[in-house]
């Protein structure tokens, strides 16, 4: 495996090489990281249900820290994610930082790679001394109705020394009201969780490192099983964090402007609820979490996402129409124990992940009649395709004689030139592309 110095010394050649956006930058001015298999239109981020799921859009040259999380329709989502090394704060989810005035120890951390398979997306950043993964897990597990019923997916950031020295490192993450609505002028309320407990939320609640707290935010006044915007208008929207191995774990909500500020400064939070529900266009409200390691060489923190309904759907009966609850509540009981469940299932439900994902490339493997489905795509050491150095775009003729435009501002790259549609990625083998198609395609039936 290759240590923190090597892996960075890998990702500057890749990008510099054999990445064919290299050459492009996204708006903060960083390189465009080095996509495998192959660069989407999107990439999953939490996929777990229609209401659950989160993608990081590549148009326009984007990344994770330009054009954050949106909805699948392509609403945006604000979810944010810093991590601080030093006094210094990078940014690698989200845009946030954008509404604040501009700060010293503030900037955003630079893209490097990003992979993903059936299971997870992986995204990796350059953040001073220190290499960031943010990590993200929505398991597809058609095998396991009880966990495959869970409406909730993983985050897991971690940082690694790059320098074999210790750092402090402390980690900040946000998500807003748009989870819950996209109408701005509705009151939204909201409360903070410890396992079943509603806390109110003063001082350091570092009592016992494996609580989970859950913020949980609804409309003050919901509608059962309807919709605006494909958003849902019951249920609750929960977000999820644990101490864990921190030093000192901190939570709050109140004006999006506020805390960040707060944390940029201070790198802790106040631990304290906000009383004052509204709409979620009246002083934004977010809802914080905020983890402090001290030194240390690495470090992880965890987080859990998603929109539950309870009831879930209508069933239509010769004795009419009948709610149904969703499956989840057979196999824990209530939403406390999934939450709880889900959480603490991480290392299970990675090692059962793991297994589907060996099951489908070894099926993709078997359907190509090779020895191995190579999925590196971007890191392929091969001539260089036309489309290589361009930022602009640029025309090509790929394996197969066919002509192509490339575009690196468009989500799909690469565009038949006749009607400007989106095609195959030139100058990748079949089986790859094929991979990154069913790899993909698993993510959105989870």
């Amino acid at each position: 495996m290759l240590g923190p110095i090597a892996f960075l010394a890998a990702c500057t050649v890749l990008v510099a090489a054999q990445n064919p956006l290299a050459a492009a930058k996204d708006s903060n001015g960083n390189p465009l990281p080095a996509y495998s298999p192959a660069r989407p239109p999107a990439v999953p981020l939490a996929v777990r249900s229609p209401y659950t799921s989160a993608w990081s859009s590549t148009s326009k040259s984007g990344t994770l820290n330009t054009n954050g999380a949106s909805f699948w329709p392509g609403a945006p989502l604000g979810w944010e994610g810093v991590v601080t090394v030093d006094g210094i704060s990078y940014e690698y989810l989200g845009t946030g930082s954008t509404t604040l005035p501009k700060l010293p120890n503030l900037q955003p951390a630079k893209p490097l790679a990003v992979t993903y398979d059936s299971q997870y997306s992986n995204f990796t950043f350059a953040a001073g001394p220190v290499v960031v993964t943010a990590s993200f897990l929505s398991s597809v597990l058609p095998d396991d109705l009880c966990r495959t019923s869970i409406p909730l997916s993983y985050l897991t950031t971690s940082v690694q020394s790059s320098d074999d020295s210790t750092h402090d490192v402390q980690f900040y993450s946000d998500v807003n009201a748009a989870w819950a609505t996209s109408e701005t002028n509705v009151t939204i309320q909201w409360d903070l969780h410890e396992g079943p407990d509603k806390i109110n939320g003063s001082g350091n609640v570092l009592g016992d490192s494996s609580s989970i707290y859950s913020w949980f935010i609804y409309l003050q006044q919901p509608y059962e099983f309807a919709e605006e915007t494909d958003l849902p208008l019951w249920g609750n929207f929960t977000y999820s964090s644990s101490p864990l191995g921190a030093q000192n774990f901190t939570f709050q909500s109140g004006f999006s402007g506020d805390l960040r500020y707060q944390y940029a400064m201070q790198h802790s939070l106040q631990s304290s609820v906000d009383a004052d529900y509204r709409p979620s266009a009246t002083r934004e409200p977010v809802f914080a979490y905020a983890h402090d390691f001290g030194l240390v060489s690495s470090a992880s923190v965890r987080y859990t996402i998603g929109s539950v309904q309870q009831p879930m759907v209508r069933f239509l009966t010769g004795q009419g129409v009948v709610p149904l609850q969703p499956w989840w509540i057979r196999c824990y009981g209530d939403i406390y124990r999934m939450i709880d469940f889900h959480f603490k299932d991480f290392d299970q439900t990675q090692t059962l992940a793991s297994q589907f994902e060996h099951r489908l490339r070894a099926d993709v493997d078997r359907y190509y009649d090779a020895n191995m489905a190579m999925v590196y795509s971007n890191a392929t050491t091969s001539t260089l395709p036309p489309y290589a150095n361009s930022t602009q775009g640029s025309n090509g003729t790929d394996q197969y004689g066919n002509t192509y435009i490339f575009d690196p501002n468009n989500g799909y790259g690469f565009l038949d030139p006749q009607n400007f549609s989106g095609i195959a990625i030139p100058d990748v083998e079949e089986v790859e592309a094929y991979y990154s198609i069913v790899a993909l395609s698993a993510r959105q039936v989870s």
